[in-house]
């Protein structure tokens, strides 16, 4: 999920700290969720807990009842369908048939690395989503700051699996390449860019520019959790330990837009039962979740350890999430938006 920012108000605008569902949320579920994250760094190096039980707990429970939070808002929304036919359906049709496509090709492998690279992209672009709606929230908007801020954040959270994938161990991806000679102008690059982003920030204090304090609890929690999953730990194990992070973002920021999006008392007339149903009810919205992520996870893995074009079709479900959320999340354009999130 990424965001626009919204406001042009001058930077340091007021010294409180203003939170985009609310302090106790936030500081659980947008930025606390990154402890999620160091719980299965521990439970997975420090106590061997086996990666087929934690990916199966996140899998089912996390990021399938995820993709059912993004369906909850397009699909099940009927005036959402009405407004975006084009673009809901014809995501559907050709992100299932993508899938198939490249494994009758003979690019499964080619596959695998579109998912799993779009996938991380896809965490990343949330993680700085969330920093954008904090910065147009507290009017964290002087040009120089969004061009540092998007440098660092940019910096800090790619360099990780680049340097695992591609410099010490690009056989954990079968690639049959290293790219030793760019590991020590990329430490360059990141040293530089964190010593001009903490000088910057001294330079605030010293100007007496409130710190947006939301923002840089994000990047405390969010970026130390990067750099240590991707040291300790291959693709496999690194997947579900960044990816329960942006679940319970996802979800937390999905709740807070289908309660203000779907409480009305015409909400289940324009947007049908479901949406209607899952806003009155955070335990309705958590059964249906996972009443939906069962029903294709679980056959979905079966399918697919017995047939690669089962595979690349459920890798759809995916792939069609990665690029509506990359449509529905359009702040800057979308008023009905900026009111559910109460962005005005």
């Amino acid at each position: 999920m990424a965001a626009a920012a919204l406001a042009t108000a001058p930077s340091g605008a007021g010294r409180t700290s203003r939170w985009i569902i609310g302090r106790g949320v936030d500081l659980t579920l947008v930025i606390g969720s990154a402890l999620a994250g160091y719980l299965y760094v521990l439970l997975y190096a420090g106590f061997h807990v086996p990666i087929t039980l934690l990916w199966w707990f996140w899998s089912v429970g996390f990021d399938g009842t995820h993709i059912f939070a993004t369906a909850s808002r397009t699909y099940f929304d009927t005036e959402a369908r009405r407004r975006n036919p084009a673009l809901f359906y014809g995501s559907l049709v050709f992100f299932f048939s993508l899938g198939p496509l490249l494994v009758l090709a003979g690019w499964k492998g080619w596959l695998y690395l579109l998912v799993g690279v779009w996938a991380y992209y896809h965490v990343v672009r949330q993680h700085y989503g969330f920093m954008v709606l904090y910065k147009g929230k507290n009017r964290d908007l002087a040009p120089i700051d969004n061009r540092l801020d998007r440098v660092f954040f940019a910096a800090m959270l790619v360099f990780p699996p680049f340097e695992r994938f591609f410099i010490h161990h690009p056989e954990e991806l079968g690639l049959r390449f290293r790219l030793t000679p760019m590991e020590t102008p990329a430490w360059c690059i990141v040293g530089a860019t964190l010593c001009v982003y903490l000088a910057r920030q001294w330079v605030r204090h010293r100007a007496g520019v409130p710190a947006n304090r939301p923002k840089l609890l994000l990047f405390a929690a969010v970026i130390p959790l990067h750099w240590l999953t991707f040291a300790c730990m291959s693709w496999q194990a690194a997947v579900p330990t960044v990816t329960i992070v942006h679940n319970l973002q996802y979800h937390a920021i999905v709740w807070f837009h289908n309660r203000n999006r779907y409480s009305g008392a015409d909400a289940r007339a324009r947007h049908g039962r479901i949406p209607a149903a899952v806003a009155r009810s955070l335990a309705a919205y958590a059964v249906a979740g996972l009443l939906f992520s069962a029903l294709y996870r679980i056959p979905g893995f079966a399918l697919g350890q017995t047939s690669s074009l089962a595979f690349g079709f459920f890798c759809g479900f995916g792939l069609t999430h990665y690029y509506l959320d990359s449509r529905i999340w359009r702040v800057r354009h979308d008023p009905g938006l900026r009111a559910a999130l109460r962005m005005a």
